[in-house]
Order: structure tokens, then sequence, then C-alpha cells
């Protein structure tokens, strides 16, 4: 049975009073449901986290949540990477929308986390055809991992582009993963400054990139 959101704090600190305010006119855009599926342990970062989702739900009525313990759905397990916690995807009603995020989105990454939402909500700015274009050039399944600090500008906008990139395309999936919350992957990639992005656990490519730089480089795998 699901964790009970009950058991969480039902706001996060992290969301101040002028902050709701303004995550609230944005979430006024949401057409459709979007649920935030949240894979928490016992540690103080997992607790954060659903605190943040809590809160987060609670400013529209489009919202829902569901909180899951390691090992309780193994769909969810693998679609969200629960080697990694916390670990919450962005669901469009009960359909996954590829997009995850390891680690309380606070900071600049509050941006990308509202964008995510707005994607899935169908609320998202249209793109322009040539950049529609060149995300359907993307033929191969690739997992985009953008290793990020949450006060770093070019991380937040190298992760709306990954999960904007992975909403449009079937065969993308991003997560936005918080580096310092995770020594061995910093040890594993020798990450030393961000944003590092890591290409199916194999290629990595550091420093920012627009989103047309992104889906070339995508494309080309």
């Amino acid at each position: 049975m699901p964790l009970q959101p009950e058991r969480y704090p039902a706001r996060s600190p992290l969301i101040s009073p002028e902050l709701e305010g303004q995550l609230g006119q944005l979430l006024d855009r949401l057409e459709s449901p979007v649920t935030l599926v949240c894979i928490v342990g016992e540690d103080e970062k997992s607790a954060e986290m659903a605190a943040f989702v809590n809160h987060i739900a609670g400013l529209s009525p489009r919202l829902s949540r569901k909180f899951l313990a390691p090992g309780e759905d193994p769909a969810a397990d693998g679609a969200l990477d629960a080697s990694l916690l916390p670990a919450t995807g962005i669901y469009a009603g009960e359909e996954f929308g590829r997009m995850v995020f390891h680690g309380v989105p606070g900071g600049k990454e509050i941006n990308g986390f509202a964008a995510a939402l707005l994607n899935a909500g169908g609320a998202a700015k249209p793109l322009d055809k040539p950049t529609l274009k060149e995300i359907a050039r993307i033929k191969k399944p690739v997992d985009i991992r953008v290793c990020v600090s949450l006060g770093c500008h070019h991380c937040a906008q190298l992760v709306s582009a990954a999960q904007r990139v992975a909403w449009e395309n079937p065969l993308a999936t991003a997560h936005m993963i918080d580096a310092n919350l995770y020594p061995a992957l910093v040890e594993q990639y020798q990450i030393q400054r961000v944003p590092l992005t890591v290409l199916n656990g194999e290629k990595t490519i550091p420093g920012g990139k627009t989103m047309a730089e992104l889906t070339t480089l995508l494309a080309r795998l």
C-alpha cells in the first residue's frame, strides 16, 4: 500500500509565501491532471522531498501525489531509478512523462520543476517546428542525466531543455540529479563542475547546452 501523504509535513520551508504565490499563478495554467510519484527512503532528503511534493500538490486541484517506498512498485522503481533516492517522477495523469528529479529541486531548479509540470499538464509554450523536427531526429533510446547544483543558472536551463526533449520524444528520459547528494556518482563520473550531462550511463558532456546543441548531440548517438 502506498505511503500516506499525511506521514509527511504538508508544507516545505523551501517554498516561501512569495514563491507559493508565483507557483500558484503558474499552475493555474495546467489543463489536465498531473501526478507526482515520489519514491522515498528514511533519510532526511527523502523527507524534505516529500514535504516539497506535498506543498506543491496543494497549489493546484489538477495536481495529485503518490508516495512509495523502494520496492513497493517495481515498475516505478525501474522507471524512476530508485537507486538514487529521493526520486520524483512527473506523470501526465497515469502515464509516465519521462521526467524525473533526484533531490529537492530548490534554488534555480524550481524553474525546471515547474516547467516539467507544465509539460505534463498540457500548458507548456509550444515549440517551433524546426525544434520539434530536431527532437524527432532522435531515433535511439537515450537516458539523459543532468548532474547539477541547485544554485546553477546554466544547470536549470539544461534540465528544462532535456526534460522538454523527453516529453516530446518517447525514446528519451531525462533525470535531474543534485550531485551533492550522491558522492558515489560524483566519484564515478569524476564530476568537478556542473552541469555535467551523462548519456546512457557512458558518455559525459560538460557544460551548459542550448536546446539546439542538446538535440544535435542526441540525434548523433
